[in-house]
């Protein structure tokens, strides 16, 4: 149970990181957008996309 307690913090701490970069990535001009999106890995989604599974995957886990 303990390293539960210790995913579950990290994966907290995980998405409030996911809230603020979406957040800054909000205020960005759309060409800083595409250029930020243009550098990342095409695996990788958009802070936008990437927030809202997070906090699910939290908030299931919290139900448990």
């Amino acid at each position: 149970m303990i390293e539960l307690n210790a995913f579950m913090a990290e994966l907290r701490g995980y998405a409030e990181q996911t809230h603020q970069l979406k957040d800054h990535f909000e205020k960005l001009s759309a060409s800083e957008k595409k250029m930020v999106m243009d550098a990342a890995p095409d695996s990788l989604n958009s802070p936008e996309e990437i927030f809202h599974p997070v906090f699910r995957w939290l908030e299931n886990l919290q139900e448990n």
